[in-house]
C-alpha cells in the first residue's frame, strides 16, 4: 500500500492550470475563496488536503464543474 495519495497533487495540479488558464492570481483565489493566499499555493502543491467545501468554493470561483478538478 502507498503511504500517501496522488490525489492531493492531481487536484492541485488541475486548479492550478484552471486557475492560472483564467488568469487568476492565487491572491485573488484565496479572496474568492476565503483563504490566504499561503493555503492556495499549499493545495495547489498537493501539500494541503482541502475540505469538499474549500474544493467547491474553488470549483465555483472558476466557474467549473467539481468533477473537473479530480480528473
Amino acid at each position: 500500500m502507498r503511504k500517501y495519495s496522488r490525489i492531493p497533487k492531481n487536484i492541485g495540479e488541475n486548479i492550478k492550470r484552471l486557475r492560472q488558464k483564467r488568469g487568476v492570481s492565487q491572491v485573488k483565489m484565496a479572496e474568492i475563496v476565503g483563504v490566504t493566499p499561503t493555503y492556495i499555493g499549499f493545495i495547489e502543491q498537493g501539500v494541503r488536503n482541502p475540505s469538499i467545501a474549500t474544493v467547491d468554493k474553488i470549483a465555483r470561483a472558476l466557474k467549473v464543474e467539481l468533477s473537473e478538478l479530480f480528473k
